[in-house]
């Protein structure tokens, strides 16, 4: 079966993913123009531009993201601070099985994506890649992409590339966001996930 075929499992997810796959016209045009004929000549139609969902995230301790130089850290943030916070800009992997909600994130307005790294030991980074070049790639891109679950109010992120490896914040505040295999007290694997 297609992944396109499959609806999204979580309701939170239908609008994302039916903008970007479910459309009659899948092109996506970045500032870009097409041809349509009109009155036997042909025209340039402009056509708007897709950008990515954006959401706030926040741990099950209300920390949420900033960046510190080329690090994703976690931490309360509030007064001053709050303007620090990085939302996350996402768009769906349309070329892996939409039922498990396989989403491509990034900061910086999806300019930098997530990655969960290449080595042999998965490693959570940042790539200077934006996210919207990665929806338009061929293949699957699975290092980039986390599968999104939910259960009630919170939500994981598994790494599409590492099974049983979640997105994961520290207990402690001012820590570097991470991937976990073993969600407990000390790794925070639960989010709160509000599209902004």
């Amino acid at each position: 079966m297609e992944p396109n075929s499959h609806s999204v499992v979580d309701p939170d997810m239908e609008e994302l993913f039916s903008t970007f796959l479910d459309e009659e016209d899948q092109t996506l045009v970045q500032g870009g123009e097409e041809s349509c004929v009109v009155g036997g000549h042909e025209k340039p139609e402009r056509r708007p531009e897709k950008r990515p969902f954006r959401y706030r995230i926040r741990d099950t301790s209300h920390k949420a993201f900033y960046l510190q130089g080329s690090s994703l850290l976690a931490t309360n943030l509030q007064g001053e601070n709050a303007s620090q916070e990085e939302k996350i800009s996402v768009v769906p992997n349309r070329s892996l099985e939409r039922k498990r909600c396989p989403l491509i994130l990034g900061i910086k307005e999806g300019s930098r994506s997530l990655s969960c790294g290449a080595g042999e030991q998965p490693q959570l980074q940042l790539e200077d890649t934006p996210v919207i070049e990665l929806f338009q790639q061929d293949g699957e891109n699975t290092r980039f992409t986390f599968y999104k679950s939910f259960n009630g109010s919170t939500h994981r992120f598994e790494a599409a590339a590492r099974p049983g490896w979640f997105l994961c914040t520290s207990d402690q505040a001012d820590q570097p966001i991470s991937l976990t295999d073993q969600p407990g007290q000390a790794a925070i694997v639960d989010f709160h996930f509000q599209r902004n």
